[in-house]
């Protein structure tokens, strides 16, 4: 086979794994509480506010989800496209992802081989402009099985510079999801189907050649 039909077949492969997304759902928000475990650095708070619940939530476009394969790694990923405090004793609107839309990502990672699920969301706490100065908050969300964990990120920046004394952080543990959250869906079989096209074509393009069965 030639360059021209190999790299003709893996195209159609890659079409065919993107086909295997949802159907645009437009905005899909998902909602998280947990009661605060630990303050680090200069975040705040008093110790009358351990144990206290904080509720937080992220959104991210249907339509922007990208599906990928690493090794045996099924990832569904999408930018994050509003994150922030929704209620507890922090307060509540507070902006987790103030760099804007795509400075934070949420992603499904399934490892294929044993069936395990990694979900997670991240969003940045880097100064927005080189001489910025003030405070920016960020997120960091992690589900594997039955233990999830997030992360509240304050980086206080003066002139540019970061200042780690009244920086800090806020962990939060025993979360839980929120009622009526949706959930993006991937069709098992189709998503099956498409890698399976992939990485028959990347067989091929790598030359890799299959034993045939000889009819008895």
């Amino acid at each position: 086979m030639n360059t021209q039909s190999r790299i003709g077949l893996l195209l159609v492969s890659a079409a065919a794994v993107g086909s295997s997304l949802p159907a645009p759902a437009d905005f899909v928000t998902r909602e998280y509480t947990g009661s605060i475990e630990s303050f680090q650095g200069g975040w705040g708070g008093n110790l009358s506010d351990i144990g206290q619940q904080i509720t937080v939530d992220f959104s991210f476009d249907s339509n922007q989800q990208t599906l990928t394969f690493d090794n045996q790694f099924l990832i569904l990923s999408a930018p994050i496209t509003s994150a922030g405090i929704a209620g507890g004793v922090l307060g509540s609107g507070i902006n987790l992802e103030s760099g804007g839309p795509g400075t934070g990502t949420v992603a499904e990672t399934t490892d294929i081989t044993i069936n395990d699920l990694t979900s997670t969301a991240i969003t940045s706490a880097d100064a927005p402009s080189p001489n910025f100065t003030g405070d920016v908050f960020g997120l960091s969300f992690l589900s594997h099985g039955i233990t999830t964990t997030i992360d509240l990120i304050k980086n206080v920046f003066s002139d540019g510079r970061f200042d780690a004394q009244d920086s800090g952080s806020v962990r939060l543990e025993n979360v839980s999801a929120g009622q009526g959250i949706q959930a993006p869906e991937i069709d098992p079989t189709s998503a099956l189907s498409a890698l399976t096209l992939l990485a028959g074509s990347l067989a091929i393009i790598r030359g890799r050649k299959f034993a045939k069965i000889q009819p008895v």
